[in-house]
């Protein structure tokens, strides 16, 4: 569950930065004719760092509170199969 999360995380992470980048690509000129490209450029790798930063801290934090963060789940997880098992069984 961890590794899925975590590889979602990064996915997530990678589409927003190819979202800030077409979006950049595609508002050049605007930005250029209002003498904002700069400002706009700042701000952008801003968002991109802090996004980036943080859910790389999330990842980190998680592989430290796997136990607590995943322990609930994966205890109903094999409630639930254990009952699938024993359901097929008796019938």
């Amino acid at each position: 569950m961890f590794r899925r999360d975590g590889a979602a995380a990064i996915v997530a992470v990678v589409a927003v930065w190819l979202i800030y980048g077409f979006t950049f690509w595609s508002m050049w000129k605007a930005f250029d004719g209002a003498d904002l490209l700069i400002p706009m450029a700042i701000l952008g790798a801003i968002v991109l760092f802090l996004n980036t930063a943080s859910t790389f801290a999330m990842i980190r934090h998680y592989s430290e509170d796997k136990a607590a963060i995943y322990g609930t789940d994966i205890y109903y997880l094999d409630q639930i199969r254990t009952a699938r098992q024993h359901k097929g069984a008796t019938e």
